[in-house]
């Protein structure tokens, strides 16, 4: 007989361990991004080039490919544990993905704004922490928390390399009991759980952005996830 209590909190331990590879993919990650953004607008344009092939390269492989390169590849190479290749493979993949948000974020900066500040001799790191980066975080908000929840479902890959996030757990548990398909149907009603938090934070931070910057407050929500998920 099926409990599903025990099933729930037995699965909980590898629910912890998805959110914190979800949080150390995204801590890596938006960072990256935001970087790789700043320089797909900057002004030389080598560095544009470089770093345009390297989002391309991260968007167009599959996050497993990328997970079982650097856990197969680089980890031997800078020994490397199991969650940290994890967290350098998502978190590259979820910097690709950020990338192109940052860049187009930073390229509405309004234009009187930069010049009022070149104006005023405030230097390029001045101008990034007093102009773009306020910006950037009034607009970008709800999109980068579409790419959080793709990141935190992408946890389930791990599996594949024999981590014991909630996907892992939940196959481990039906191994054991002989009760796959039931654990696994607890281990989808949490995905659900947290995905859906997720969602409703990312429609609170959209009506937020609407606000702010005087657009339409959506009535309802219009989010898009991006076509292809990590």
């Amino acid at each position: 007989m099926f409990d599903f209590t025990d099933s729930l909190l037995g699965l909980l331990p590898g629910l912890w361990v998805s959110l914190q590879m979800t949080a150390a993919a995204v801590a890596v990650g938006i960072p990256l991004g935001f970087l790789a953004g700043l320089a797909l607008n900057g002004q030389r344009k080598w560095l544009r080039y470089v770093v345009m092939v390297l989002v391309e390269v991260f968007r167009g492989f599959p996050a497993l490919l990328t997970l079982y390169l650097v856990y197969f590849g680089l980890a031997k190479a800078v020994d490397l544990d199991r969650f940290t290749s994890i967290t350098v493979a998502f978190g590259v993949t979820v910097a690709a993905y950020t990338a192109e948000i940052f860049r187009a974020t930073i390229a509405s900066v309004p234009k009187g704004q930069l010049e009022a500040a070149s104006a005023l001799a405030m230097g390029k790191t001045q101008i990034t922490q007093r102009i773009i980066v306020p910006h950037v975080l009034r607009v970008v908000v709800p999109p980068i928390l579409g790419i959080v929840i793709i990141a935190f479902q992408g946890t389930a890959l791990a599996y594949a390399i024999g981590g014991k996030e909630l996907m892992g757990e939940a196959y481990s548990r039906g191994i054991t009991t002989f009760q796959m398909l039931p654990e696994l149907l607890t281990a989808a009603l949490l995905y659900l759980v947290v995905t859906s938090a997720m969602a409703w934070l990312e429609v609170v931070a959209e009506r937020r952005a609407a606000r702010i910057s005087g657009r339409p407050v959506p009535a309802k929500r219009t989010r898009s996830r991006a076509i292809t998920r990590i």
